[in-house]
């Protein structure tokens, strides 16, 4: 048999066995394929080595790690969360209240992450497990008190998980974080593994107690911290999108003015439209690439801004690379929109 006949047939059965679940070289010993013939396969790309004695069989294009910038909020890499979750089922199994933590954790949240680049676990304090990377792996400290079971996944919180990466960013990307990472508890505390439409979602977080108990709990978190707790008392979980994030993270370190996120007009013919922010009486809109994603949605938006403008709201728009990479051009045109409207 050829060689690479006999990977490929390797790789099959291996599938056919044990599915999208990772396992060791005992395991497969067990069904007949040996430690020589899964080191080929490996070498042949079929399967993944996760680490020492431990397999996948991944879909093709799983074997790709994601590397998005934050922000971008790409899917998970199916591979680290395989790892994530193998790793801590043997930690539970042996009595470790263990959890997927950091931007593994972030990516199952759908929260703005950097790179993943090892699958994060993290355990109690105490709990005499080996702290650090190795095997392509890495072990952290955590709270297990802060511990969320989401859809099978034992993760940490959106709030613990957004604190645990939020280290380093600058303000206008910590702020969206946070008040992104307090959205996405409050859509788990009223609907658990369910997923919540956006706009019943934000309506439900104009409930200003809603607010100030995530706010809290935010804060509480971030401990010690006082730049980290400034600017989580700016942090809002209305903004809907990243970019509306750090937006509002700009808005709120320019103190522009009155400010809300989120807010109703009403156009010239007595329609209301809902505006992502709303400044002094001026509209504005973040022009990301979903709010275009459909055929007709250019001239549906066209006919959306005059109705609104000829209603007496001016509107101010910009872009993801305004608001995160020219601040100072969105912060000139919302200056002179405002002169414009006291003048």
């Amino acid at each position: 048999m050829h060689r690479r006949s006999g990977t490929s047939e390797t790789a099959a059965a291996l599938r056919d066995y044990f599915g999208s679940s990772a396992f060791t070289t005992e395991q497969a010993q067990r069904i007949g394929v040996s430690a020589r013939r899964l080191g080929i396969a490996a070498e042949a790309g079929l399967i993944l080595r996760l680490r020492r004695g431990l397999y996948l069989v991944p879909e093709p294009a799983t074997i790709a790690p994601a590397t998005a910038p934050l922000g971008q909020q790409s899917p998970v890499d199916p591979t680290h969360l395989v790892v994530a979750d193998h790793l801590v089922g043997e930690f539970r199994g042996r009595g470790v209240a263990a959890a997927i933590g950091d931007e593994v954790a972030a990516s199952v949240w759908h929260l703005p992450h950097g790179p993943l680049a090892l699958p994060t676990i993290r355990v109690p304090q105490g709990s005499g497990v080996h702290i650090g990377s190795r095997n392509g792996i890495r072990v952290r400290e955590g709270d297990s008190s802060n511990v969320i079971c989401f859809r099978g996944h034992f993760v940490t919180s959106p709030l613990v998980t957004a604190r645990d990466i939020s280290r380093g960013l600058p303000r206008h990307q910590a702020v969206a974080l946070f008040g992104l990472a307090q959205r996405r508890h409050a859509e788990w505390l009223m609907a658990e593994d369910q997923s919540m439409d956006a706009g019943d979602l934000t309506q439900a977080l104009t409930d200003h107690e809603l607010r100030a108990h995530l706010r809290e709990e935010m804060g509480r978190l971030l401990g010690e911290s006082a730049q980290r707790q400034r600017w989580n008392a700016s942090a809002d979980p209305r903004p809907e999108t990243y970019l509306e994030g750090i937006s509002w993270g700009r808005f709120t370190g320019w103190r522009l003015g009155d400010m809300r996120p989120q807010e109703w007009v009403r156009g010239a013919s007595g329609r209301l439209y809902r505006v992502d922010v709303l400044i002094e009486g001026i509209a504005g809109e973040a022009d990301g690439s979903v709010k275009y994603s459909s055929p007709g949605t250019p001239w549906q938006e066209k006919l959306r801004q005059e109705d609104i403008e000829n209603g007496g709201t001016p509107i101010v728009r910009w872009t993801y690379g305004e608001a995160e990479h020219h601040p100072d051009r969105l912060l000139t045109r919302w200056r002179n929109a405002l002169r414009r409207r006291a003048a």
